[in-house]
């Protein structure tokens, strides 16, 4: 990667990739719980319930934690190609400490201070 003078943007990915069910255990297990994965849902049937609460915003107006959208991004393959190594680039936290941190100060750690909604 030989870049010249000037400005560079570059997609940043960090690896390891985790699958979504690695993802639920981390998750499960941060928290104190089981992290053992007990339902599972086809995917055709999820989405289907997804396009139900699409419905039903658009007829309410509201906005729902779940929709077809979000059903097929959770599902999506998120796994890519990355030039990281090859940059030099030495992340100064790991993914799963990140991940891990996110939860105990989002969820686990009692905190008062400025909240940031995402939607």
């Amino acid at each position: 990667m030989n870049f010249g003078p000037g400005i560079h943007v570059y997609n940043y990915i960090d690896k390891p990739d985790f699958d979504m069910n690695t993802l639920v255990k981390i998750v499960y297990q941060s928290l104190g719980r089981n992290n053992q994965i007990k339902f599972r849902l086809p995917y055709a049937v999820g989405y289907g319930i997804g396009k139900i609460f699409d419905f039903a915003a658009i007829v309410s107006g509201r906005k729902f934690p779940i929709s077809s959208i979000r059903v097929k991004k959770f599902c999506s393959n998120s796994s890519f190609e990355t030039r990281i190594p090859q940059t030099g680039f030495i992340p100064p936290v790991s993914i799963y400490d990140g991940l891990i941190k996110t939860i105990e100060y989002e969820f686990i750690n009692k905190h008062n201070g400025e909240v940031f909604y995402s939607e």
